[in-house]
Protein backbone atom coordinates (compact mmCIF):
# COMPACT_ATOMS: atom_id res chain seq x y z
CA UNK A 1 0.00 0.00 0.00
CA UNK A 2 1.19 3.41 -1.09
CA UNK A 3 0.53 6.20 1.63
CA UNK A 4 -1.56 9.10 1.46
CA UNK A 5 -0.02 11.91 0.34
CA UNK A 6 -0.84 15.83 1.05
CA UNK A 7 1.16 17.71 -1.35
CA UNK A 8 1.92 21.30 0.46
CA UNK A 9 2.07 24.36 -1.53
CA UNK A 10 3.44 27.92 -0.38
CA UNK A 11 1.84 30.66 -2.54
CA UNK A 12 2.43 34.20 -3.13
CA UNK A 13 0.64 36.05 -5.90
CA UNK A 14 1.67 34.38 -8.85
CA UNK A 15 -1.66 32.67 -10.13
CA UNK A 16 -0.03 31.39 -13.62
CA UNK A 17 2.51 29.71 -11.85
CA UNK A 18 0.47 27.88 -9.80
CA UNK A 19 -1.79 26.93 -12.37
CA UNK A 20 0.71 24.16 -13.63
CA UNK A 21 1.80 23.30 -10.31
CA UNK A 22 -1.61 21.64 -9.84
CA UNK A 23 -2.34 20.80 -13.90
CA UNK A 24 1.04 18.57 -12.81
CA UNK A 25 0.10 17.41 -9.59
CA UNK A 26 -2.86 16.52 -11.18
CA UNK A 27 -1.17 14.50 -13.70
CA UNK A 28 0.93 12.62 -11.57
CA UNK A 29 1.22 8.54 -11.53
CA UNK A 30 1.24 8.22 -7.69
CA UNK A 31 -0.96 4.96 -7.41
CA UNK A 32 -1.99 6.10 -4.12
CA UNK A 33 -4.36 8.86 -2.74
CA UNK A 34 -2.75 12.77 -2.90
CA UNK A 35 -4.57 15.85 -1.54
CA UNK A 36 -3.37 19.42 -1.88
CA UNK A 37 -3.04 22.06 0.19
CA UNK A 38 -2.34 25.64 -1.19
CA UNK A 39 -1.19 27.89 1.45
CA UNK A 40 -1.30 31.58 1.10
CA UNK A 41 1.25 33.89 2.19
CA UNK A 42 -0.72 36.94 2.33
CA UNK A 43 -1.41 37.70 -1.45
CA UNK A 44 -2.96 40.63 -2.08
CA UNK A 45 -5.80 39.29 -3.90
CA UNK A 46 -5.84 35.71 -2.15
CA UNK A 47 -5.67 32.89 -3.97
CA UNK A 48 -8.98 31.57 -3.18
CA UNK A 49 -10.75 34.88 -4.55
CA UNK A 50 -8.52 35.27 -7.74
CA UNK A 51 -10.77 34.48 -10.59
CA UNK A 52 -8.11 33.02 -12.91
CA UNK A 53 -7.94 30.46 -10.15
CA UNK A 54 -11.29 29.58 -9.47
CA UNK A 55 -11.26 26.41 -11.31
CA UNK A 56 -7.66 25.15 -10.50
CA UNK A 57 -8.63 25.12 -6.88
CA UNK A 58 -11.09 22.64 -7.26
CA UNK A 59 -10.99 20.01 -4.98
CA UNK A 60 -7.59 21.84 -3.47
CA UNK A 61 -7.17 23.07 0.14
CA UNK A 62 -6.61 27.02 0.12
CA UNK A 63 -5.70 28.42 3.52
CA UNK A 64 -4.03 31.88 4.20
CA UNK A 65 -2.14 34.02 6.55
CA UNK A 66 -2.05 37.44 6.52
CA UNK A 67 1.15 39.56 4.76
CA UNK A 68 3.57 39.73 7.40
CA UNK A 69 6.73 40.01 4.81
CA UNK A 70 7.96 36.57 3.52
CA UNK A 71 6.79 33.79 5.50
CA UNK A 72 7.70 30.87 3.49
CA UNK A 73 7.72 28.66 6.77
CA UNK A 74 4.81 29.58 8.63
CA UNK A 75 3.07 29.09 4.88
CA UNK A 76 3.99 25.77 4.94
CA UNK A 77 3.56 24.88 8.85
CA UNK A 78 -0.13 26.12 7.87
CA UNK A 79 -0.46 23.97 5.10
CA UNK A 80 0.89 20.74 6.85
CA UNK A 81 -1.45 21.30 9.57
CA UNK A 82 -4.08 21.09 6.99
CA UNK A 83 -2.81 18.15 5.17
CA UNK A 84 -4.44 14.73 5.97
CA UNK A 85 -1.55 12.82 4.44
CA UNK A 86 0.99 10.01 6.07
CA UNK A 87 3.52 11.96 3.88
CA UNK A 88 3.89 15.98 3.12
CA UNK A 89 5.17 17.02 -0.29
CA UNK A 90 6.40 20.28 -0.24
CA UNK A 91 6.37 21.82 -3.64
CA UNK A 92 6.98 25.48 -4.32
CA UNK A 93 3.87 27.65 -6.29
CA UNK A 94 6.59 28.40 -8.62
CA UNK A 95 8.14 24.60 -9.59
CA UNK A 96 6.81 21.88 -11.73
CA UNK A 97 6.87 18.70 -10.69
CA UNK A 98 6.79 15.84 -13.83
CA UNK A 99 4.53 12.89 -13.85
CA UNK A 100 6.59 10.72 -11.70
CA UNK A 101 7.27 13.09 -8.72
CA UNK A 102 5.68 11.89 -6.53
CA UNK A 103 6.00 8.12 -7.21
CA UNK A 104 9.68 8.72 -7.23
CA UNK A 105 10.14 10.53 -3.87
CA UNK A 106 7.41 8.57 -1.80
CA UNK A 107 9.13 5.27 -3.17
CA UNK A 108 12.33 6.06 -0.71
CA UNK A 109 10.26 6.76 2.29
CA UNK A 110 8.69 2.77 2.71
CA UNK A 111 11.55 1.65 4.50
CA UNK A 112 12.77 4.39 6.71
CA UNK A 113 10.59 6.77 8.57
CA UNK A 114 12.90 8.90 9.51
CA UNK A 115 13.95 10.29 5.62
CA UNK A 116 13.93 13.27 4.14
CA UNK A 117 14.16 13.04 0.31
CA UNK A 118 14.79 15.76 -1.48
CA UNK A 119 13.88 15.83 -5.30
CA UNK A 120 15.69 17.46 -8.21
CA UNK A 121 14.95 20.63 -9.79
CA UNK A 122 16.10 22.34 -12.35
CA UNK A 123 15.59 25.89 -12.89
CA UNK A 124 16.29 28.90 -15.42
CA UNK A 125 16.37 28.57 -19.37
CA UNK A 126 18.94 25.95 -18.78
CA UNK A 127 16.80 23.96 -17.07
CA UNK A 128 20.21 23.00 -14.90
CA UNK A 129 20.96 22.87 -10.75
CA UNK A 130 22.97 25.33 -9.45
CA UNK A 131 27.00 24.33 -10.02
CA UNK A 132 27.23 24.43 -5.93
CA UNK A 133 24.30 21.91 -5.27
CA UNK A 134 25.21 19.41 -8.25
CA UNK A 135 28.70 19.28 -6.60
CA UNK A 136 27.41 18.83 -3.10
CA UNK A 137 25.35 15.72 -4.20
CA UNK A 138 27.97 14.04 -6.37
CA UNK A 139 30.46 14.60 -3.63
CA UNK A 140 27.80 12.50 -1.03
CA UNK A 141 26.49 10.36 -3.42
CA UNK A 142 23.28 11.78 -3.73
CA UNK A 143 23.59 11.50 -0.01
CA UNK A 144 24.29 8.27 0.55
CA UNK A 145 27.24 9.55 2.53
CA UNK A 146 25.62 12.45 4.32
CA UNK A 147 27.47 14.48 7.27
CA UNK A 148 26.68 16.86 9.88
CA UNK A 149 27.10 19.70 7.09
CA UNK A 150 24.94 18.07 4.52
CA UNK A 151 21.97 20.37 5.93
CA UNK A 152 23.14 22.83 3.22
CA UNK A 153 21.93 20.25 0.02
CA UNK A 154 18.07 20.18 1.92
CA UNK A 155 16.15 22.30 -0.69
CA UNK A 156 12.35 23.02 0.70
CA UNK A 157 11.02 23.67 -2.76
CA UNK A 158 11.05 19.79 -3.62
CA UNK A 159 11.47 18.19 -0.15
CA UNK A 160 9.65 14.95 1.49
CA UNK A 161 9.28 13.91 4.18
CA UNK A 162 6.98 11.53 6.46
CA UNK A 163 4.74 13.79 8.45
CA UNK A 164 4.44 12.02 11.25
CA UNK A 165 8.90 12.51 11.36
CA UNK A 166 7.72 16.38 10.26
CA UNK A 167 5.74 17.02 13.53
CA UNK A 168 7.81 15.51 15.48
CA UNK A 169 10.58 18.03 14.08
CA UNK A 170 8.42 20.99 14.71
CA UNK A 171 7.66 21.81 11.26
CA UNK A 172 9.81 24.67 10.41
CA UNK A 173 11.08 27.54 12.41
CA UNK A 174 8.65 30.07 11.71
CA UNK A 175 11.44 32.81 13.38
CA UNK A 176 12.47 32.94 9.62
CA UNK A 177 11.75 35.86 8.00
CA UNK A 178 12.59 37.13 4.15
CA UNK A 179 14.05 34.77 1.71
CA UNK A 180 15.83 31.56 2.64
CA UNK A 181 17.26 29.86 5.70
CA UNK A 182 14.34 27.54 7.15
CA UNK A 183 14.74 24.66 4.62
CA UNK A 184 18.70 24.35 5.95
CA UNK A 185 17.78 24.86 9.25
CA UNK A 186 15.02 22.35 9.36
CA UNK A 187 17.92 19.70 7.71
CA UNK A 188 20.01 20.65 10.74
CA UNK A 189 17.61 20.02 13.13
CA UNK A 190 16.22 16.63 11.34
CA UNK A 191 19.70 15.05 11.34
CA UNK A 192 21.00 15.77 14.84
CA UNK A 193 17.10 13.88 15.20
CA UNK A 194 18.64 10.78 13.73
CA UNK A 195 16.97 11.55 9.50
CA UNK A 196 18.61 9.51 6.96
CA UNK A 197 19.10 11.98 3.92
CA UNK A 198 18.04 10.87 0.41
CA UNK A 199 18.29 12.86 -3.02
CA UNK A 200 16.20 11.22 -5.98
CA UNK A 201 16.81 12.29 -9.00
CA UNK A 202 13.72 10.72 -10.42
CA UNK A 203 11.84 13.24 -8.57
CA UNK A 204 12.08 15.91 -10.99
CA UNK A 205 10.49 19.20 -10.81
CA UNK A 206 11.18 22.38 -13.26
CA UNK A 207 11.39 25.72 -11.87
CA UNK A 208 11.23 27.77 -15.40
CA UNK A 209 12.38 31.00 -13.91
CA UNK A 210 16.00 31.51 -12.96
CA UNK A 211 17.58 30.15 -9.27
CA UNK A 212 18.49 32.56 -6.46
CA UNK A 213 22.31 33.45 -8.10
CA UNK A 214 20.99 34.31 -11.48
CA UNK A 215 18.19 36.68 -10.23
CA UNK A 216 20.85 39.86 -9.33
CA UNK A 217 22.27 42.09 -12.14
CA UNK A 218 25.73 41.41 -12.57
CA UNK A 219 26.58 45.53 -11.65
CA UNK A 220 27.94 46.54 -8.51
CA UNK A 221 24.39 46.80 -6.91
CA UNK A 222 22.95 43.64 -7.69
CA UNK A 223 26.38 42.23 -5.67
CA UNK A 224 25.18 44.55 -2.95
CA UNK A 225 21.53 43.68 -2.98
CA UNK A 226 22.68 39.94 -3.63
CA UNK A 227 25.21 40.26 -0.80
CA UNK A 228 22.39 42.23 1.89
CA UNK A 229 19.82 39.24 1.27
CA UNK A 230 22.28 36.13 1.99
CA UNK A 231 23.72 38.19 4.42
CA UNK A 232 20.76 38.56 6.52
CA UNK A 233 19.94 34.90 5.89
CA UNK A 234 23.32 33.70 7.32
CA UNK A 235 23.22 35.65 10.22
CA UNK A 236 19.71 34.09 11.16
CA UNK A 237 21.08 31.06 10.52
CA UNK A 238 24.23 31.43 12.80
CA UNK A 239 21.76 31.59 15.82
CA UNK A 240 20.50 28.49 15.50
CA UNK A 241 22.89 26.36 13.34
CA UNK A 242 25.92 25.65 15.88
CA UNK A 243 27.84 23.85 13.71
CA UNK A 244 31.47 25.72 13.23
CA UNK A 245 30.71 26.54 9.33
CA UNK A 246 27.55 28.42 10.54
CA UNK A 247 28.87 30.79 12.53
CA UNK A 248 32.05 32.84 13.04
CA UNK A 249 34.64 32.02 16.12
CA UNK A 250 34.59 34.10 19.24
CA UNK A 251 31.28 34.82 18.94
CA UNK A 252 28.82 34.04 22.52
CA UNK A 253 25.33 32.64 20.75
CA UNK A 254 22.64 31.50 22.56
CA UNK A 255 23.24 28.07 22.69
CA UNK A 256 26.88 26.76 22.48
CA UNK A 257 27.72 23.62 20.21
CA UNK A 258 29.40 21.72 22.63
CA UNK A 259 27.86 21.28 26.32
CA UNK A 260 31.19 20.12 29.12
CA UNK A 261 30.16 18.89 32.60
CA UNK A 262 33.68 19.71 34.95
CA UNK A 263 33.37 18.17 38.11
CA UNK A 264 35.63 19.04 41.34
CA UNK A 265 39.53 17.71 40.73
CA UNK A 266 41.84 17.15 43.50
CA UNK A 267 44.70 18.64 41.73
CA UNK A 268 45.07 22.64 42.30
CA UNK A 269 44.43 24.47 38.93
CA UNK A 270 43.06 21.45 37.09
CA UNK A 271 39.81 22.69 36.84
CA UNK A 272 40.80 26.17 35.84
CA UNK A 273 42.76 24.83 33.13
CA UNK A 274 40.19 22.03 31.58
CA UNK A 275 37.28 25.12 31.75
CA UNK A 276 39.80 27.46 29.51
CA UNK A 277 41.08 24.96 27.20
CA UNK A 278 37.55 24.32 26.35
CA UNK A 279 36.20 27.94 25.77
CA UNK A 280 38.68 27.99 23.27
CA UNK A 281 35.90 26.72 21.07
CA UNK A 282 32.10 27.34 21.19
CA UNK A 283 31.41 25.95 23.98
CA UNK A 284 29.44 26.05 27.25
CA UNK A 285 31.24 24.67 30.33
CA UNK A 286 28.92 23.46 33.65
CA UNK A 287 29.60 22.80 36.82
CA UNK A 288 27.90 21.26 39.50
CA UNK A 289 28.83 23.51 42.69
CA UNK A 290 29.44 27.03 42.29
CA UNK A 291 31.63 28.47 39.44
CA UNK A 292 35.23 28.89 39.53
CA UNK A 293 35.85 32.55 40.78
CA UNK A 294 38.10 32.92 37.48
CA UNK A 295 35.30 32.56 35.55
CA UNK A 296 32.12 33.98 37.42
CA UNK A 297 31.92 36.87 34.98
CA UNK A 298 31.92 34.85 31.47
CA UNK A 299 28.57 33.96 30.83
CA UNK A 300 29.45 30.48 29.34
CA UNK A 301 29.80 29.08 32.31
CA UNK A 302 27.55 28.60 34.57
CA UNK A 303 26.48 25.67 37.56
CA UNK A 304 23.75 23.37 36.47
CA UNK A 305 23.52 20.61 33.62
CA UNK A 306 23.52 20.73 29.97
CA UNK A 307 21.25 22.42 27.41
CA UNK A 308 20.52 21.97 23.98
CA UNK A 309 23.98 21.63 23.09
CA UNK A 310 24.60 19.35 19.74
CA UNK A 311 27.39 17.75 21.60
CA UNK A 312 28.13 16.53 25.05
CA UNK A 313 31.12 15.90 26.99
CA UNK A 314 31.06 14.83 30.41
CA UNK A 315 34.28 14.60 32.34
CA UNK A 316 35.51 12.03 34.69
CA UNK A 317 39.01 13.36 34.27
CA UNK A 318 41.38 16.53 33.63
CA UNK A 319 40.74 16.12 30.29
CA UNK A 320 41.68 19.63 28.12
CA UNK A 321 41.15 20.36 24.81
CA UNK A 322 44.01 20.94 23.09
CA UNK A 323 43.28 19.97 19.28
CA UNK A 324 40.18 21.18 18.36
CA UNK A 325 39.94 20.01 14.58
CA UNK A 326 40.71 16.18 15.89
CA UNK A 327 38.03 16.93 18.55
CA UNK A 328 35.84 17.91 16.28
CA UNK A 329 36.61 15.05 13.55
CA UNK A 330 35.71 12.51 16.04
CA UNK A 331 33.41 13.76 18.43
CA UNK A 332 30.99 14.71 15.17
CA UNK A 333 27.56 12.36 14.98
CA UNK A 334 29.64 10.01 17.31
CA UNK A 335 29.12 8.38 20.71
CA UNK A 336 32.27 7.56 22.59
CA UNK A 337 33.62 6.94 26.09
CA UNK A 338 37.36 6.88 27.47
CA UNK A 339 39.12 4.74 29.90
CA UNK A 340 38.14 6.53 32.93
CA UNK A 341 34.24 6.53 32.07
CA UNK A 342 34.42 9.94 29.84
CA UNK A 343 31.92 10.17 27.41
CA UNK A 344 31.14 12.27 24.13
CA UNK A 345 27.80 11.99 23.00
CA UNK A 346 26.00 13.79 20.11
CA UNK A 347 22.47 14.98 19.49
CA UNK A 348 22.80 12.27 16.49
CA UNK A 349 24.26 9.74 17.98
CA UNK A 350 21.68 10.00 21.19
CA UNK A 351 18.97 10.28 18.54
CA UNK A 352 19.80 6.96 17.27
CA UNK A 353 20.48 4.94 20.46
CA UNK A 354 24.36 4.45 19.10
CA UNK A 355 26.31 2.30 21.67
CA UNK A 356 29.44 4.11 23.15
CA UNK A 357 33.29 2.86 21.07
CA UNK A 358 35.76 3.42 22.82
CA UNK A 359 38.16 6.24 22.65
CA UNK A 360 41.06 7.68 23.61
CA UNK A 361 42.14 11.03 24.71
CA UNK A 362 44.64 11.61 22.23
CA UNK A 363 42.32 10.53 19.71
CA UNK A 364 39.69 13.40 20.53
CA UNK A 365 42.17 15.72 20.37
CA UNK A 366 42.65 16.05 24.48
CA UNK A 367 45.34 15.91 26.63
CA UNK A 368 44.84 14.90 30.48
CA UNK A 369 46.20 17.82 32.85
CA UNK A 370 48.69 17.39 34.71
CA UNK A 371 49.04 18.46 38.59
CA UNK A 372 49.02 20.57 40.57
CA UNK A 373 49.33 23.45 38.06
CA UNK A 374 50.62 26.74 38.68
CA UNK A 375 48.47 28.95 36.50
CA UNK A 376 50.53 31.90 36.14
CA UNK A 377 52.63 29.42 34.55
CA UNK A 378 49.57 28.18 32.39
CA UNK A 379 48.43 31.57 31.45
CA UNK A 380 51.54 33.25 30.55
CA UNK A 381 52.91 29.77 28.52
CA UNK A 382 56.12 29.55 30.58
Amino acid sequence: MWPDVSVIIPYYDNPAGLREVLSALRAQDYPGRVDIVVADDGSPTPASREPSLAGALAGVTVVRQEDEGFRAAAARNLGAAAGSGEVFAFIDGDTVPTPGYLTAAVARLRDDDHTVVVGRRLAGGRFAEPAWLAEGYAATGDLARADSTSWRLIISAVLTVPAGFFRELGGFDEGFRGYGGEDWEFGWRAWNAGARFVREPAALAIHPEPDFGARFAPDEGGVREQSAVKNAETIALAARITHPIARPAGVVFPTADVAVSVPEFDSPGAREAVISSWLRIDAHVYTPGPVPTLFVADPRVSEGAPGDERIRVELAGPWCLKEAEAFYRAATDASLVLGDASTVTSARARARGAAPAAATGPALGLNEAPGPIRLERLFAGW
